[in-house]
């Protein structure tokens, strides 16, 4: 099964150059998602409501090969393109009116317990053999990079309007977060062409969040089964109390 719409962007999925911002596509690739989960009944608020579980963010891979412009017309399609015991892959990928390929995604979800926290099996939640799978319409890979936490750049305080459904901080914040690292003309110089967003933990309204910039090497990023070298990536770090939250690689 797949979610096929069309649209034109919105302003309020532009940054300042009127471009799709790095946030407006981690929204419309999340209420892609969401919706297809619904049409489906394994979505986060049937997971809370009929099994006692939550959806949780591991990763989302986003690589954005052409700009999109504001009103400029496309076409977005999102896909269960795999899932395992403990793992659902979720695939995006927006064409121009052209076909050519503006934005792919790949998320990786996996279902925990509300009340103890630990994870639970995909079939628990909803999940399982009459769950369609796609053939995947693209190639994408997740970073190997490892990068190390340097210096503290920045303190957060988790705010109500951070706070999603699950009463834990939204995922998007976190992009918001990381994004704020960056200087607007810095931004429009040298566009975001590929974004990874590893989640390690929940946090929650009034935590204290410290932001490192972490000292990122080579990556290795695969594309079509090739491998290139990339030095010139930016990674960043959240913490809470010293202990991992949230982590991306951003290639410019």
């Amino acid at each position: 099964m797949k979610l096929v719409k069309t649209d034109r962007l919105a302003a309020s999925s532009c940054g300042a150059d009127v471009k799709l911002s790095v946030e407006g596509a981690f929204r419309i690739v999340e209420d892609m998602v969401t919706e297809l989960m619904g049409d489906q009944h394994i979505d986060g608020v049937t997971c809370m409501r009929e099994y006692g579980g939550m959806w949780v963010f591991v990763r989302n891979r986003i690589e954005m090969p052409q700009c999109l412009e504001w009103m400029e017309e496309f076409t977005v399609t999102s896909y269960i393109s795999s899932f395992s015991k403990i793992r659902l892959y979720i695939d995006t990928v927006i064409h121009k009116k052209d076909c050519s390929v503006a934005l792919k995604s790949r998320l990786e979800l996996c279902a925990v317990d509300l009340e103890t926290g630990k994870i639970r099996k995909s079939e628990s939640v909803g999940v399982g053999e009459k769950t369609p799978a796609e053939e995947p319409m693209f190639e994408i890979a997740y970073s190997k990079e490892k990068p190390a936490r340097a210096d503290k750049i920045d303190e957060i305080t988790v705010r109500s309007a951070d706070i999603d459904y699950c009463h834990h901080t939204n995922n998007i914040s976190y992009v918001h977060y990381f994004m704020n690292q960056i200087g607007v003309d810095d931004l429009i110089e040298r566009p975001v062409k590929a974004i990874e967003v590893q989640y390690a933990a929940q946090t929650h309204e009034g935590d204290k969040l410290d932001v490192y910039r972490c000292s990122s090497g080579s990556a290795e990023t695969g594309t079509g089964g090739a491998t290139e070298t990339n030095k010139t990536n930016e990674a960043y770090v959240i913490e809470m109390d010293g202990i991992k939250v949230v982590s991306c690689i951003i290639t410019r």
